[in-house]
């Protein structure tokens, strides 16, 4: 077990285009259907400063570089955005979302949160078309507006089991009330491409055939959420082919290299499923969410990851703490790795990658448990400066 504790303390400045203490209405469901509007411009931005203290190299995400120790950073907790939304009938709605942040891949388009067409044929049912944010998280929507969290970000060891923001596709939705709250249904389909960074270069990676589901209910004060789904990754390591076509060389002699082969490959299926809960009345503020991820591919892994927080509202000041823990469980491999030359043709014996073998298998497909706990104590003004330590 390892337990690696994080002495950073981070300031964060939100705010949006129309107002201090008006959000960016991220919640586009609750849009007035009659509302006279067709078009609207609102904003966000986060200026956020970090220093990491610890031994461990820190990101917020896997598209982002490292802040490493004793390093201070300005640019991972920052970004700016700007919405777009148009109303063009009561059934007719569009929105557009583009999202600037340390590590986005501008030229693939990856700053586009959303560019998506609605269609609402009554209050019910919504479908929708188009680049859509990834619905897995509570905090799917808005996972980059700072002030609508009492955190200077959403727990990383947990909204990183999945390092996507958005996808290309549609989703259907059904709402209904139900008892005091209201029931949605909300069903995705579609397809990932995302710009991930490594030690040994960046490179992209495809989800295809996403298929999900989520199930939501919330009240006044109550907001419960699950969500399950599968995707096919796709992808490629720089530097995987010649690693590759080296490993076929040596399969003659190493019985274990035709496996390693695989194992390099970032092809196969990843499953996710995900559970919420939130409550608020006023002062208390808790939320706590769970998840579980298992892939088919071995640098991606297993991983399971929780947190649980609680707020509590002092006039203008909103302390907080938070508890988190994220696992990380991967098969053995089969032939350990090592410097030693070939010795034998027969057996485990390993030959030495020279300058590949150490960022690719050691920090790529280095299989092991891990795990990471993770305690967060800040507070909130309300006037949108955030510090945690």
């Amino acid at each position: 077990m390892k337990t690696l504790i994080y002495l950073s303390c981070f300031i964060l400045c939100t705010a949006t285009a129309s107002a201090e203490e008006n959000q960016p209405d991220l919640n586009l469901d609750e849009t007035d259907l009659n509302s006279a509007e067709i078009l609207s411009v609102s904003g966000f931005y986060s200026l956020g400063i970090n220093h990491n203290d610890s031994q461990t190299s820190y990101i917020r995400d896997l598209s982002q570089s490292r802040t490493n120790h004793r390093q201070t950073s300005a640019t991972t907790d920052s970004r700016a955005g700007v919405q777009l939304l148009a109303d063009f009938t009561p059934q007719w709605s569009a929105a557009l979302q583009v999202t600037a942040r340390e590590g986005v891949d501008y030229a693939n388009g990856d700053a586009v949160d959303w560019a998506f067409l609605r269609y609402r044929p009554n209050e019910n049912w919504s479908i929708r078309a188009g680049r859509l944010s990834v619905d897995m998280f509570m905090l799917s929507d808005f996972r980059d507006v700072g002030y609508t969290y009492p955190w200077v970000r959403p727990v990383q060891d947990f909204y990183g089991l999945i390092p996507f923001f958005q996808y290309n596709g549609a989703d259907i939705q059904y709402r209904q009330q139900f008892g005091d709250g209201e029931i949605r249904l909300k069903g995705n389909m579609g397809r990932i491409s995302s710009t991930l960074r490594s030690a040994v270069g960046d490179f992209r990676v495809h989800a295809n055939d996403l298929a999900s589901a989520s199930l939501e209910w919330s009240d006044e004060h109550f907001h419960l959420r699950s969500s399950i789904g599968q995707m096919n990754l796709q992808g490629k390591v720089p530097g995987a082919d010649l690693l590759s076509n080296g490993l076929a060389q040596l399969s003659p002699f190493w019985p274990s290299a035709t496996q390693i082969q695989k194992d390099i490959k970032i092809e196969g299926r990843l499953k996710f499923l995900l559970l919420g809960a939130n409550y608020d009345n006023g002062p208390w503020w808790f939320q706590g969410e769970w998840g579980r991820v298992q892939s088919e591919t071995a640098i991606y892994g297993d991983m399971q990851g929780a947190y649980i927080s609680a707020a509590y509202r002092i006039d203008a000041f909103q302390p907080y703490i938070t508890l988190s823990q994220a696992k990380s469980k991967k098969r053995a491999l089969s032939c350990a790795i090592t410097s030693r030359p070939i010795t034998s043709a027969v057996g485990c014996s390993k030959p030495s990658f020279s300058g590949w073998r150490q960022p690719i298998f050691d920090q790529l497909i280095h299989r092991s448990k891990d795990l990471l706990d993770w305690y967060s104590l800040g507070f909130s003004p309300q006037n949108g400066t955030q510090i945690s330590i």
